[in-house]
């Protein structure tokens, strides 16, 4: 049975303050996925406002948490089901990502052929679906790869227009990008290793220690902005440094490198072919 527990602004704010922690994203973050302003999340966090119930359902898929958890109910769980979450909160980030991934697709897939999702008996194994092939419709998004690269080190070109569309997991970040550049040298280790492929969202300018492409002379850099200069994150190279004879220009900022958990599997870009 569903226990409802008295919940006031404090516990709206500390609900959304935790949850967005937990899903590892800040509030400029958060806001952005939302479309709403900084200081509308900031308000929600500190218990001056609280979201309209229009804007709950959006906040819940952001932050990764049910409606219920963010009223405040409390979910009567079997034995079996709290096996599962200790384990699934035992996992890091990006293993808890496919795993609930996964779990989507599962349940989209047999809503699709007019099946609701069985509960499993205390003690029974659920139902598995036949592995080979995707569980249902594929949560993706089409991000434009450029065949080109941006250096972490001796300069490349990025004025060609050269690439295709690639197919990512859809999460917060590839929600987000625009562009993926792959880097090529070493002056961003450890950061970011030659031939790692960056999610990059397009701007005109970012905020001074933030990373992101720059075309400088013609030349894509993956750098480091701060008040002074493009800075490497390899203490082996130098500060780029620009006067007024220079052209420099912001491509856009890196969000993180391409992961593994985040790359369609064979059968899944065969099911986003056939039905996109």
């Amino acid at each position: 049975m569903e226990q409802r527990k008295p919940d006031g602004g404090e516990g709206f704010a500390a609900r959304i303050r935790k949850a967005r922690k937990d899903a590892g994203i800040n509030q400029r973050q958060l806001s952005e996925l939302l479309g709403m302003s900084r200081n509308t999340v900031a308000g929600w966090e500190t218990g001056h406002s609280r979201p309209d119930l229009d804007s709950v359902p959006a906040l819940c898929r952001a932050l990764r948490i049910s409606l219920a958890s963010f009223f405040g109910v409390r979910e009567g769980v079997t034995r079996a089901e709290r096996k599962m979450l200790d384990a699934f909160r035992a996992l890091g980030k990006e293993d808890q990502d496919a795993i609930q991934w996964q779990l989507e697709a599962l349940v989209a897939g047999r809503q699709a052929r007019g099946r609701a999702p069985e509960r499993a008996a205390e003690g029974n194994a659920a139902p598995r679906e036949p592995a080979g092939r995707p569980a249902g419709p594929v949560r993706a998004v089409s991000v434009y790869m450029s065949d080109l690269s941006a250096a972490a080190g001796v300069g490349t070109t990025l004025d060609a227009a050269r690439g295709e569309q690639v197919w990512l997991r859809q999460d917060e970040l590839t929600s987000q990008a625009d562009e993926i550049i792959t880097v090529n040298g070493r002056s961003m280790e450890p950061t970011f290793e030659d031939g790692d492929q960056l999610l990059v969202r397009h701007a005109d300018s970012i905020r001074e220690g933030e990373i992101g492409v720059f075309v400088a002379d013609g030349e894509g850099y993956v750098k480091e902005y701060r008040a002074d200069g493009l800075h490497s994150h390899n203490p082996a190279y130098a500060t780029m440094r620009f006067g007024e004879g220079n052209e420099v220009r912001c491509i856009g900022r890196v969000l993180g490198k391409v992961q593994e958990s985040q790359r369609l599997t064979k059968d899944e870009l065969r099911w986003m072919e056939e039905n996109q």
